[in-house]
């Protein structure tokens, strides 16, 4: 069975009932509350000592958590948000009045260009690709779990929030290649660090003309399909979003917003087909967490949403095996076939990716050949 693509967007991989999904059934989030989970979240979020072996020196682990450090003090949108960089509301810490008046709004009689004008702003601020969306609200969060203030709240968005903002951010190609190590993890931490700074600036440039901006990380809302629905990618194998430029070496985050916009159109560019043949990241999967086969709408567990015709990754391996190394694993993204830099060669295979599917499994083969997705010496990265 395959989804009717580019259409409906995020749509195309409902096949049932979909109900909202309770953020506490995030697998990082049941390690606070479920007791099948608890030990491990101990693990996953207790003091880890480093190793004399290169990627698990004290050094590696510095640059991996340092990355953190914006997001940690200024955001926590994987842990609360709402707050800092991520207020739905302009932060009061101004020291002064230099600012636009609070009074004025920008007519916006041409929606089209104040698209344009997002998108240049977005990117001016850091973002490496930008889309826009109408906001589905199955996409919601029903319920946030807010672990920093230890509260539990219903997800609310009022009708007048009509589009979403997806932006993407481009992790470091060479970082990624040092998956599983604490300097390879620094590629995903350093994107956490860059996102609340871009994001929350950008949504402070919309309350700025007049409108309202709602800035989020992980928290408020599913990410994937909206950036789905947004045109910035499809849905892959390995249950994240596969770009055109970047492949899945992108992290999301999102805006709401009542500012007039004209949607983008979604995207399809060949991902499904050529998930069906590849599987390549089934073989480096070491939690054994990501499905071989054909897509289901079956699910693993309650990490994952019914209704949905996709390859549901087992978040309980996955968590598992993060927990017991030290929560440091990007293979997945390493070795996707997708991930790869510019280059004329590269952008001839993802056309013939999209237009000539029934080479999918010759280019599974070449890329293995070719030595594409290994990983690379931590020595290496530090002595360059």
């Amino acid at each position: 069975m395959k989804p009717n693509l580019v259409a409906n967007g995020a749509d195309r991989y409902v096949v049932g009932k979909v109900k909202r999904f309770d953020q506490k059934n995030n697998v990082f989030f049941r390690a606070t509350w479920d007791p099948s989970l608890v030990e491990l979240g101990r693990q996953f979020y207790g003091v880890v000592y480093p190793k004399d072996r290169p990627g698990y020196r004290l050094e590696d682990m510095a640059f991996n958590q340092a990355g953190w450090y914006a997001e940690q003090a200024f955001a926590m949108g994987n842990l609360g948000g709402n707050r800092g960089l991520y207020s739905w509301e302009t932060p009061k810490i101004w020291y002064s009045d230099y600012r636009p008046p609070t009074d004025l709004r920008l007519a916006v009689d041409d929606s089209s260009k104040m698209s344009q004008v997002i998108k240049k702003v977005a990117k001016a601020y850091g973002a490496s690709l930008v889309g826009i969306c109408e906001l589905d609200q199955r996409w919601l969060y029903s319920h946030c779990q807010n672990v920093l203030e230890k509260k539990y709240e219903p997800v609310e968005i009022p009708e007048e929030y009509k589009y979403a903002i997806a932006l993407a951010f481009e992790m470091n190609y060479e970082l990624i290649k040092l998956s599983p190590t604490h300097t390879g993890a620094a590629g995903p931490t350093c994107v956490y660090g860059r996102m609340p700074l871009t994001t929350g600036s950008l949504a402070q440039f919309i309350r700025y003309l007049g409108y309202k901006a709602i800035p989020m990380g992980n928290d408020t809302a599913l990410s994937i399909p909206i950036a789905v629905d947004a045109g910035l990618g499809e849905l892959s194998r390995i249950g994240i979003l596969i770009t055109k430029e970047y492949g899945p070496r992108v992290r999301l985050s999102k805006i709401f917003t009542d500012l007039p916009l004209v949607p983008d159109s979604p995207m399809e560019f060949g991902v499904w087909d050529f998930c069906m043949k590849c599987e390549k990241c089934t073989r480096f999967c070491p939690g054994q967490a990501i499905m071989r086969g054909s897509p289901t709408d079956k699910i693993n567990n309650i990490c994952n949403r019914e209704g949905l015709l996709r390859w549901p990754v087992n978040a309980e391996k996955c968590f598992s095996w993060w927990a017991r190394s030290e929560g440091i694993c990007s293979n997945c993204i390493r070795v996707c076939p997708f991930n790869k830099l510019p280059g004329w060669l590269h952008e001839t295979v993802r056309c013939g990716v999209k237009n000539t599917r029934w080479l999918d499994s010759l280019f599974v083969k070449a890329d293995d050949l070719l030595g594409y997705g290994k990983r690379s010496k931590v020595e290496h990265f530090w002595s360059s």
